[in-house]
């Protein structure tokens, strides 16, 4: 064998081991590795994973507070009140009972109103400078003194003049008696129908309807109750420990009424007789927030 041929032979061998080691076959080379049969297994792409659809978290709802329900006085026995918008008359709100619905020192608006419009023909300003301060007294003070002063001093006496102003705005319900007015039962619903009537100048006159709205002013011993909540006119009425208690006014745009029935301690007030002051201020703290609800 020349050398040429060794040359070439060895060659060829290391080509083959070299080869072989990737497994590709060389034709004509004697124990070059041949195809596997079927030809080389293919490869099974490795499964790319599918992603897990999270979603966006969901935030848990924030609790919204109840609404906290408005005062009312349905169902109770012992309290009572009235109200009705001054822009809507027709939308009177009545709510709870009392036994009694006496008037007390509240009947002195109608004797002032009486007394306007028979003694001094509907005009507050024809009244004497003492007339006017008993006026005046009546409604601040409520004193007992200046309102019989007045009474006595009504044409015709002041169970007709009060009868008259009562007829005058509609009430036909409300019934004076002969003597002692604060006794007459003056209900809540007629209190602030007279209200409205006073509002709207129907009371008496113009004149004297807006000379009471005045001055129904309270004295500061006696400016519970609506007096506390920002009322701008009322007038109370109170006696003893075991009657009722009661006041009516303007408060935030309504003609209002409120009345207990012996509810909780009595306060000696200037006058001497006594009112139910804690009550009349929970009542009137109560009617407050009521008013302030949506219609």
């Amino acid at each position: 064998m020349s050398l040429n041929r060794r040359a070439f032979l060895a060659a060829a061998g290391g080509a083959a081991l070299v080869l072989s080691g990737c497994g590709v076959p060389i034709p004509g080379i004697p124990g070059a590795p041949g195809p596997s049969p079927g030809g080389p297994t293919p490869r099974t792409p490795e499964a790319t994973p599918t992603p897990t659809a999270t979603g966006t978290p969901t935030a848990s709802p924030t609790p919204t507070a109840s609404p906290t329900p408005a005062p009312s006085l349905v169902g109770d026995t012992r309290n009572a009140w009235a109200f009705v918008p001054l822009d809507a008359p027709g939308e009177i709100v009545v709510e709870g009972e009392v036994p009694s619905q006496r008037a007390w020192s509240t009947s002195k608006l109608l004797v002032v109103a009486a007394f306007l419009a028979e003694a001094l023909d509907g005009d507050p300003d024809r009244a004497s400078a003492t007339q006017r301060r008993q006026m005046i007294r009546s409604f601040t003070e409520s004193d007992m003194e200046s309102v019989i002063a007045l009474g006595n001093a009504i044409p015709g006496g002041k169970q007709a003049g009060m009868s008259k102003v009562l007829r005058s705005i509609g009430d036909s319900e409300t019934s004076v008696p002969g003597r002692l007015e604060g006794t007459m039962i003056w209900s809540v619903r007629q209190q602030v129908a007279f209200l409205v009537a006073l509002s709207a100048g129907r009371v008496v006159s113009p004149g004297a309807s807006r000379f009471m709205l005045e001055e129904m002013r309270p004295i500061e011993s006696q400016s519970w109750g609506l007096g506390s909540v920002g009322a701008t006119a009322y007038k109370g009425g109170w006696l003893r420990a075991n009657t009722e208690t009661r006041q009516m006014g303007i408060l935030n745009g309504h003609a209002v009424a409120i009345i207990t029935s012996g509810v909780g301690p009595a306060e000696v007030q200037s006058d001497g007789d006594s009112a139910h002051v804690r009550q009349m201020n929970r009542l009137a703290e109560q009617l407050h927030e009521r008013l302030r609800q949506p219609r």
